[in-house]
């Protein structure tokens, strides 16, 4: 039943998670649905413990936006992969590529100088609070500087 609330629920304010965080919710014999025509049946697919990286590199060109998020969270997607999702015509794909914890810092760095990615590359785990800390009082020194113009 679980699964097939899940075909088109997708979770309330709530309970953001359910049906998929439910504990009777399956986690195994999921890998049959790689192929399902569905995509939130498909994205499922990584989510069986049997699952492999090249299911991964593969759903991270799926057709479907929601297949390719799903690909760009998950660990196992390499790193070249993230890198070619920064390019993803959808916004949401675009910033999870730009919080991929394994980016390159030459890759981060330049996400951070573009004002379109500046905002997901920020909130990237592997930058050091103390960068953070510097581009905050970078930026809060530009506004008081522009207020006073």
């Amino acid at each position: 039943m679980l699964l097939r609330v899940w075909q088109w629920w997708t979770g309330s304010l709530t309970v953001p998670d359910r049906p998929h965080g439910h504990p009777n919710f399956p986690r195994s014999d999921l890998l049959r649905y790689a192929d399902d025509a569905n995509p939130r049946m498909r994205r499922l697919a990584l989510d069986d413990p049997e699952s492999k990286p090249d299911l991964v590199e593969r759903f991270s060109r799926d057709p479907s936006e929601e297949v390719r998020y799903r690909a760009v969270t998950d660990p196992r997607l390499s790193v070249a992969s993230a890198i070619r999702l920064l390019d993803d015509p959808h916004e949401y794909v675009r910033g999870a590529a730009a919080r991929y914890p394994a980016l390159p810092a030459r890759v981060l760095v330049r996400l951070l100088g573009e004002w379109e990615t500046a905002g997901d590359a920020a909130r990237h785990p592997a930058l050091p609070v103390g960068v953070m800390r510097r581009m905050l009082r970078r930026l809060q020194g530009r506004g008081t500087a522009s207020a006073a113009r």
